[in-house]
């Protein structure tokens, strides 16, 4: 008789083996229906992570470059053109070259202008310009239905003292 329990034991337990076993290879389709719902979506996800993370870096170069040029203008020039050419000549020099020849300046119009706070003051403002899916070499590709500016643009104002 114990021989007799223990063959139905073994039986059940060799049937529940067979049934797990049965249930994993469903469980794998279910598995590989799921991976291919959620890469897509994850994909996106991080696309959209690197392309705004390029974005924001750019944005930061500008503004980083036009402050350093800003900077560089109050730097011991005796006059206002020597002080123009020096901040766009740290601009340059702040800027990574891999996208110093796509920036474009307001060296050549009006960089000197009227302070907003004092209106007897002159200022220096330095502007700078970078087409981001625009232009002849766009810094990133355009992806239809992803909100991004078309251009980023860096600036910065500094007061310049008179007869200094």
């Amino acid at each position: 008789m114990p021989t007799l329990q223990w063959e139905r034991e073994s039986a059940r337990l060799h049937s529940g083996v067979r049934m797990f076993a049965a249930r994993r290879r469903r469980s794998r389709g279910a598995t590989a229906v799921e991976f291919a719902v959620v890469l897509p979506v994850l994909l996106v996800l991080m696309l959209g992570i690197v392309y705004y993370g390029v974005i924001l870096a750019m944005q930061q170069v500008l503004t980083l470059a036009a402050e350093e040029g800003a900077r560089a203008a109050l730097r011991y020039q005796s006059s206002n053109i020597q002080r123009v050419t020096a901040a766009y000549t740290a601009v340059n020099a702040a800027l990574p070259v891999s996208i110093r020849s796509q920036v474009t300046t307001n060296q050549s119009g009006s960089p000197l202008v009227t302070c907003p706070t004092i209106a007897s003051m002159q200022c220096l403002s330095v502007v700078l310009t970078l087409p981001v899916t625009t232009g002849a070499t766009p810094l990133l590709p355009s992806i239809p239905l992803l909100p991004v500016p078309s251009t980023l643009t860096g600036s910065a104002i500094v007061q310049l003292v008179p007869g200094s």
